[in-house]
């Protein structure tokens, strides 16, 4: 599945078809080679998780490109950073 470069997590109510936000994210990340997951947190709460190959060309921007994607689509969002080199903060405890 790659590494998880994003997480995000819409307002209550609201929802995304996974082949939607699979192709949002595979012009965000400009590679086919991406995932995304539903992670369901209760009984009204998930977060969509997005990944992509370990080296994506330009995290940034996919960053960006999806955000933009979102707010268009009219999503109230809350959106995880990505960590330096998509490292993920577990990574980074680790050290």
């Amino acid at each position: 599945m790659g590494k998880r470069w994003l997480s995000f997590r819409l307002r209550s109510g609201q929802s995304i078809a996974p082949g939607k936000l699979k192709e949002a994210w595979s012009y965000a990340t400009q590679t086919s080679r991406c995932a995304v997951r539903r992670d369901v947190l209760g009984s009204s709460s998930c977060v969509y998780g997005l990944y992509a190959p370990e080296r994506l060309a330009s995290p940034r921007s996919a960053e960006l490109r999806m955000r933009d994607f979102l707010t268009k689509e009219g999503y109230v969002f809350t959106m995880s950073t990505i960590p330096r080199d998509g490292v993920t903060l577990e990574d980074v405890a680790k050290k």
